[in-house]
């Protein structure tokens, strides 16, 4: 069994960062700036929806708070472990 996790181990740290970033496992990608309108609120799950289709999710209920369909939103996200993850969330308008 040590034999086994010895190779498992070995076999695996040839991958750089970036590839597992393909995996879904990290993100080396810088975070993402976007300005869009929010299609949905998902406060159960602390989800949003935009209206190009992508969901990003809350790393904080209280980002949510202000924001209901229809209003414009500037966020930034990072992708981690597959998720587009709010680091900050700004209402623009009514």
């Amino acid at each position: 069994m040590r034999a086994f996790l010895a190779g498992l181990l070995l076999a695996l740290l040839p991958v750089s960062p970036s590839a597992m970033a393909g995996w879904g496992w990290a993100s080396d990608e810088p975070p993402h700036w976007v300005v869009s309108e929010v299609r949905e609120v998902d406060r159960l799950q602390g989800r949003l929806v935009l209206t190009d289709g992508k969901e990003v999710w809350a790393t904080d209920p209280r980002q949510l708070d202000q924001l209901v369909e229809g209003v414009k939103v500037r966020l930034r996200y990072e992708i981690t472990n597959g998720r587009r993850t709010i680091y900050s969330v700004e209402r623009l308008g009514s």
